[in-house]
């Protein structure tokens, strides 16, 4: 982890093709079941066009605390290397309105894959760590998800 005044950063390796990686972004019902920062918080996604120049809307229920709303819109989709998508909370939020960047590179690693999530332009220490926190929390997911996912194809 890889932390500035504005930016999370998380490297994992991954013992998955890049190709499969990307998928777990790529699908609406697969974000559905990793993206959260742990398994306590659900997330609904309530709008998912993936594609350059689309757009999303995320409702993430956060227990005894109530809903955060995350929207955005996909700048860059490069199957199965790279996606740069904007990231905005809603109000009421502590942390709404930082127009901050996500950017996802895979890259193929052996017979797996390295993932790099860089959060950028968050500009607050505090959404520093939060999303720090937060994208280790869904990369772990991520990895149980994709562990489930291989399992199911045997």
């Amino acid at each position: 982890m890889i932390e500035d005044k504005s930016c999370a950063e998380i490297r994992r390796r991954l013992g998955y093709a890049p190709e499969k990686v990307f998928a777990a972004f790529a699908k609406a019902d697969l974000l559905e079941r990793w993206l959260t920062p742990s398994p306590e918080i659900r997330l609904t996604v309530l709008h998912f066009d993936f594609r350059e120049g689309g757009s999303y809307r995320f409702a993430y229920h956060v227990p005894g605390e109530g809903t955060v709303i995350v929207a955005g819109s996909y700048g860059v989709i490069k199957p199965p290397s790279k996606i740069v998508f904007s990231w905005v909370i809603e109000p009421p939020d502590e942390h709404a309105g930082i127009q901050s960047e996500v950017s996802v590179a895979i890259t193929p690693e052996g017979t797996g894959s390295e993932l790099v999530i860089r959060h950028e332009k968050l500009g607050r220490t505090d959404a520093i760590e939060r999303h720090s926190a937060g994208w280790r929390g869904a990369v772990d997911q991520l990895t149980q998800l994709l562990l489930e996912e291989e399992q199911n194809a045997r």
